[in-house]
């Protein structure tokens, strides 16, 4: 019975140590998953904003901050889509734009 029980632990022990040694990665497949910065950035490359070809930057919206303050207030956001942004703001806030 101890040779039978002593048997099965080597069997399991033998069974464990291999799977351990086939659960390391070698160090061409973990070299994989970690790239310098650079083909990072070549892989991960955005398209730049406003630049045609060619062309110029296209200059900010002058009206983008009172669009912004409009927008807060309910009353005067309906009302921007009913009569337009600079008639709204004139109306709810009182001065031109």
């Amino acid at each position: 019975m101890r040779t039978l029980s002593l048997l099965t632990l080597l069997a399991l022990a033998t069974f464990c140590l291999s799977d351990i040694a086939d659960a390391k990665p070698s160090n061409s497949e973990s070299d994989k998953a970690f790239v310098s910065k650079q083909e990072g950035s070549e892989v991960v490359s955005r398209p730049r904003r406003y630049l045609g070809p060619g062309g110029p930057a296209p200059a900010p919206d002058p009206l983008e901050p009172t669009r912004e303050v409009c927008e807060l207030n309910p009353t005067c956001d309906e009302l921007s889509e009913q009569v337009g942004l600079q008639e709204a703001y004139k109306r709810i806030y009182g001065t031109a734009v």
